[in-house]
This record gives structure tokens, C-alpha cells and sequence, in this order.
């Protein structure tokens, strides 16, 4: 049987799996037509084959096709910190060199290749040094305005543009690598740069997309802490909007990419006293001025499904919040955005989330109880998946993104009688699935020890 775009459906309680025509022929709503994942591999981790950053070819290629199989369609990479200028070293040649053979197999898989520019940064690591972890913050920003900096900057994104010219779509990306706070520039010079690398785009591949991504667009002026986070998220609304309004003067394959802040994240919620106090961003008004500029939109949220080494309480973590996706993706539906990148920093751990993930991209409604109880019956042998269900249950109510939400962002628990004690016991009782119906890229009694590890690990809980 030649292998489609398979997303799994319990039938008569026995895990089967349907072609997505099939699935689609049986419901009534339109699926996400981006449905994507963003790759960050420029942390270190351990066991060190858990961090893409040290992945090789054959690694991506069964990660990619396990996303294939959970329903998803697109894969996004970008430059790494310290990796942010032309290449110089054996390393830097050869992890452009797996990427080239990835968009390839991501386009032979019928799925779609985006590729993060960035704009001011460079790195600072030796010449003949090589870069490594993001850590290790060896890179530093450039204004725009002094002579001569535009040009040194310009050319490092031209340069993956020009070398990734066969993806689908490319993101200049406003800043948290990149910005400027020297006090002058603002959204202006930022446009700049989504200026020059969308003329660039048009010669090298007319069917590109180049999304302006406001992600940090905050830091686009002068000291953008200076009322805390609280001002770094109002200065995301004001500087969005001015970039919707410079979209005018922009080519016609530029669209926008948003942060989506305001609508999921707890930091964003917190700082404004709670969900009910969080201003609406973006509004019907925003989005209808961009419809009707024929402009597409992208969400590019982040952290839902995965958590980044700057918080070490949950780095290295199994994480399960597939009430918070199913929440967020509602809302991006209700909004009228269709197209959707999430992230994944550490993907092997985080199977259960990007199962549930592209469970929810086909439709947002699934029941999480039902998904997670599916991914069990992918894990754990059969008779222990009402054991793993449980487990991922509580696991669910007791996630760190539950943990910072404020009260009036929190979603009712699912029903679940274990504590942390009798969790981290069961966890351990759990028998892994030798027959698996889905291509998993790490194996199920290796994901059971990580996840046993991990309820060790959740202090607060």
C-alpha cells in the first residue's frame, strides 16, 4: 500500500488508520492549510540524540515522517544564533547541506519548507571556531543606520534565501535574534529589510511567500523593557499595526506572520492581570484590513507544545497540553487564520503533543481525552494503555503551562484520580507496543523512560 498523509481514528475501540480524503469525506470543516512546525535546533541537550542539534540526515527524515503521519504539512528551520553569518566551518556546510536534503524529502512527501531570516544579528563565534549552543549567546545586534551595517546584515539572510530558494515560503523575523534598540530605528528599518529580501524573493522564486513575522517587534525601539513585559506586549500591538499599515507600500508576496500573544500565551495574560483584562489582538478589523489587501496571515505561536532551555525548570520535559492547543487552534479558527506554525525545540520527548497537535489542525473539536488515549494505544502495550491514559491524564492537569496560566486562563482538568506519587508509579508498570501503526521517531520504551523521568522532575506538581 503506498503511504498518504495518514492521520489515526479509533474505530469500533481498535487504532486503525484512514486516509485524510477519508477522514475529510466524513466532516464538515475545512482542516488548517498550514500546519506547521518550527525546528529549533540550536540548544544542547541530553541524552544528546534528543536535541536536533546534533541530528544527522536519517534523524530528520524519521521525524519527518512521523509529522507526515500525525496530519501535518509543513516544516519550518531557521538560522541558529551563533550560526548567523556565511558559512565558515565543515559544520555549518553540513548542516546546510541536511537541510537541502530535507526540503527536498519534505517536497517529495508532498509537505511544504519554510525557512526564518533574520535581520541585524550576527555572530561573534571565531572564524575558525565553531558555532554550537544558543547559550552561549556569542552574537551581536548591528544598527541598521550606521554606515555600512545594513549591507553586512542583509547579506546573511539573502544568502539563506538565496541558498533555501526552493522552499515554499521564507519569515523575516523581527527580533529575539535581531531588532535594534539603539533609540532611531524603529518599524521603518525593520520594513527595510522585509523590503529588500521580498525583491530578492520575487526573482528567485515567484510562487514564495515572504512573511513579515512581528514576533519581538517591540524591539524595534529604544529600551523596550522600560514598563516591563507588560510594554514589550503593547508595543507588539502598535508595531503589528504599523506593519499592517506598511504592507501597502510592500511587494505583493509579502504577508504577515503574528505572535498571537495575546490570544494563549500565560506571560502575556499575567501582565495584564488576567485573561479578561488581555486586550484583543489581533481584532476582525485587523484581519479584515489584511483580507481585504489580499495578505496572507500566519500564526507563529510558540511554547504551547514545547518549552526552550531558558526556563530549566521544564527543559528537557515531557509535556502534555492538548487542552491549551485545542484553545488556542479554536480560537486562530474562529479568527479566520488557517495557516499555523507551532514549535517543537526537543520533538522526540514531545510526541504525545505533536500527535495531539495534528489531531487538532484536522479538527479542533476532538475530544483530548479520546487523543490521549489513542497516542496510549500507539505506546503502550495493549493491555497497559488504560494504565498510560491515566498517566497522560494527570500529566495534562499538572502541566507547567497550566502552572503559570492565570486563574481565569486555566481550562477545567480532565478527570483524573492519580497524584504525582501513584503517577510516577504506574509510569513505571507500563509495558511498551512492539506493533506500531504509525512511524514513531523514537521508540515507545524509550519515550515511557523519558516520560517517567519527567514526573520525577515536575517539582511543582
Amino acid at each position: 500500500m503506498r503511504r498518504r498523509d495518514f492521520c489515526t481514528t479509533a474505530i469500533g475501540g481498535i487504532l486503525t488508520m484512514s486516509s485524510t480524503s477519508e477522514l475529510l469525506a466524513r466532516r464538515a470543516f475545512s482542516p488548517f492549510a498550514i500546519r506547521g512546525v518550527y525546528f529549533h535546533d540550536g540548544f544542547a541537550a541530553e541524552p544528546k540524540s534528543s536535541a536536533p542539534l546534533y541530528w544527522d540526515f536519517e534523524a530528520w527524515k524519521r521525524e519527518i515522517d512521523w509529522l507526515k503521519a500525525c496530519g501535518i504539512n509543513t516544516i519550518e528551520f531557521a538560522t541558529m544564533l551563533e550560526f548567523n553569518r556565511l558559512p565558515r566551518t565543515e559544520l555549518e556546510h553540513k548542516k546546510i547541506k541536511d537541510k537541502l536534503r530535507i526540503l527536498e524529502y519534505a517536497h517529495k512527501k508532498d509537505m511544504k519548507f519554510g525557512y526564518l531570516l533574520t535581520n541585524t544579528v550576527l555572530s561573534t563565534v571565531p572564524d575558525n571556531e565553531e558555532p554550537g549552543n544558543q547559550l552561549g549567546n556569542r552574537a551581536k545586534n548591528l544598527c541598521p543606520q550606521e554606515p555600512g551595517n545594513f549591507e553586512k546584515t542583509i547579506a546573511v539572510p539573502k544568502f539563506y534565501m538565496e541558498t533555501f530558494r526552493e522552499a515554499d515560503f521564507f519569515e523575516e523575523f523581527a527580533a529575539d535574534w535581531g531588532g535594534c534598540e539603539c533609540g532611531r530605528c524603529g518599524v521603518p528599518q525593520f520594513m527595510q529589510y522585509v523590503q529588500v529580501l521580498a525583491e530578492r524573493l520575487a526573482e528567485l522564486n515567484p510562487k514564495a511567500t515572504l512573511y513579515a513575522d512581528t514576533w519581538c517587534i517591540s524591539f524595534w525601539g529604544k529600551e523596550p523593557m522600560a514598563q516591563g513585559w507588560k510594554g514589550v506586549f503593547d508595543h507588539e500591538i502598535s508595531g503589528t499595526r504599523e506593519v499592517i499599515q506598511s504592507l501597502a507600500k510592500m511587494p505583493p508576496n509579502v504577508g504577515l506572520a503574528l505572535p498571537c500573544h495575546h490570544l494563549y500565551r500565560p506571560l502575556a495574560l499575567k501582565e495584564y492581570g488576567g485573561k479578561a483584562k488581555t486586550p484583543l489582538f489581533p481584532t476582525r478589523d485587523d484581519l479584515q484590513t489584511l483580507r481585504q489587501a489580499k495578505r496572507p496571515v500566519l500564526a507563529w505561536p510558540h511554547f504551547v507544545m514545547d518549552d526552550d532551555a531558558y526556563r530549566p525548570a521544564v527543559w528537557g520535559l515531557v509535556h502534555s497540553e492538548v487542552r491549551y492547543i485545542q484553545d488556542l487552534l479554536r480560537t486562530l479558527q474562529r479568527a479566520g487564520i488557517d495557516r499555523v506554525v507551532g514549535n517543537l525545540y526537543l520533538p522526540l520527548l514531545q510526541i504525545s503533543n505533536t500527535f495531539a497537535y495534528g489531531r487538532l489542525l484536522w479538527n479542533p473539536d476532538e475530544k483530548p481525552e479520546q487523543i490521549l488515549r489513542e497516542f496510549a494505544k500507539l505506546i503502550a502495550h495493549k493491555e497497559d494503555v488504560d494504565r498510560l491514559t491515566d498517566v497522560l491524564l494527570w500529566l495534562e492537569n499538572h502541566s507547567y503551562w497550566q502552572e503559570q496560566m492565570p486563574e481565569d486562563g486555566r481550562l477545567p482538568l480532565l478527570p483524573s484520580t492519580l497524584d504525582r506519587k501513584s503517577a510516577s508509579a504506574q509510569a513505571r508498570q507500563i509495558r511498551a507496543n512492539e506493533h506500531l501503526a504509525l512511524p514513531l521517531p523514537i521508540k515507545p520504551k524509550a519515550w515511557l523512560q523519558e516520560l517517567g523521568k519527567s514526573i520525577e522532575k515536575m517539582h511543582w506538581a
